[in-house]
């Protein structure tokens, strides 16, 4: 297990794919999401594969094995399941990127919990060349938007938006979590030519940074496209170190 407790801080808030109003001209407020919720992108069976890299470095740490996979579409609101399989070459890797491999095993295990808890991820380290970690959230994706559940700890009636594609930069909210954690969203920045680079593809993309009390990270930004939903997540750590996540949607 103790190879494998960092691995949380990078994969499983790829399932999150986040107060005060975004604008005195926005009338309905961060967290209320209209939209079409009949997307290609969203339908049962859909598969987003995922890689992780650590910028500066020539190589992607490893791509992960299996994908996050759409189980369940009703009106919007997504059911997304995800096994994500890795060795623990990988999770060294991680945990140096981190900066945490000389942490006493009793605060490695402190940070495990607080993930297990936020996540309700589950891991078989019975291989150690194939260990494997479950997880999965409910979201609700639009046509106008992205929302999630995590932070009401399933709540469906507590939805907290990630992004919605009319923002501008400068669009701010903030709301407190079920375990009276107070978070932030800022939208930093909003292409107007195709700058971000998902694979082989360009795309226009909007960024969302969060800040909340965590036990190792100091912000993560959400990168989103309006046509393909969640395409990134950069996470940066206290000790000032990057580990970008890329999502690959389906329909790209």
């Amino acid at each position: 297990m103790k190879h494998t407790r960092v691995f949380f801080l990078a994969v499983l808030s790829a399932l999150v794919f986040i107060g005060i109003s975004c604008s005195e001209d926005d009338p309905t407020g961060p967290n209320d999401l209209g939209g079409d919720p009949n997307l290609e992108l969203t339908n049962v069976g859909q598969k987003f594969p995922v890689s992780v890299s650590v910028p500066g470095t020539s190589s992607v740490l490893r791509e992960l094995g299996d994908s996050i996979v759409i189980t369940e579409n009703d009106g919007g609101i997504v059911t997304m399941h995800a096994v994500f399989t890795f060795d623990t070459a990988f999770v060294r890797g991680l945990q140096e990127e981190l900066g945490i491999s000389a942490l006493p095993e009793t605060m490695k295990r402190s940070i495990l919990d607080t993930y297990v808890d936020r996540y309700g991820g589950v891991i078989d380290s019975t291989d150690r060349d194939a260990i494997t970690l479950t997880a999965g959230a409910k979201l609700k994706i639009t046509s106008e938007g992205i929302q999630e559940y995590i932070s009401s700890k399933g709540d469906l009636s507590r939805p907290f938006t990630v992004v919605k594609y009319d923002m501008n930069v400068g669009d701010s909210w903030n709301f407190t979590d079920d375990d009276g954690v107070t978070i932030t969203r800022t939208v930093t920045s909003k292409s107007t030519t195709d700058d971000y680079e998902v694979g082989f593809w360009m795309l226009k993309v909007i960024k969302v940074e969060e800040t909340k009390e965590d036990p190792l990270l100091e912000k993560i930004t959400y990168v989103t496209n309006h046509k393909y939903g969640l395409v990134g997540m950069h996470y940066q750590t206290k000790t000032g170190q990057e580990i970008d996540v890329t999502v690959f949607p389906p329909t790209l």
